[in-house]
């Protein structure tokens, strides 16, 4: 073997040794995005699962908000049931007499 060719298996050997050494570098970088991917899907369903439950939850609100009455509201509903009775009371006066 000519010092030529030794010279060109050392360069060869070289660049074998600098590939497999970009290839594990690489390998081992695909392995920690794979990983991190997959922690950040988990998270994304995580948090998709607790604005469906925030949904309902909001639903639910908004239901139990429509039929929440105020004070207010009654006090005015007995007020009007009251005009009512007493309009009611006039005209059976009316008919009787």
């Amino acid at each position: 073997m000519t010092v030529e060719q030794k010279t060109l298996i050392n360069g060869l050997n070289g660049k074998i040794r600098q590939l497999l050494l970009i290839y594990e570098r690489t390998k081992t970088e695909r392995n920690a995005l794979r990983d991190e991917l997959a922690e950040r899907n988990a998270k994304i369903d995580e948090l998709l699962m607790s604005i469906r439950e925030l949904e309902e939850k909001n639903k639910k609100l908004q239901l139990a908000d429509a039929f929440k009455v105020s004070s207010e509201d009654t006090r005015e509903a007995k007020l009007k049931i009251g005009r009512i009775v007493r309009e009611i009371d006039k005209c059976m006066a009316l008919l009787n007499n």
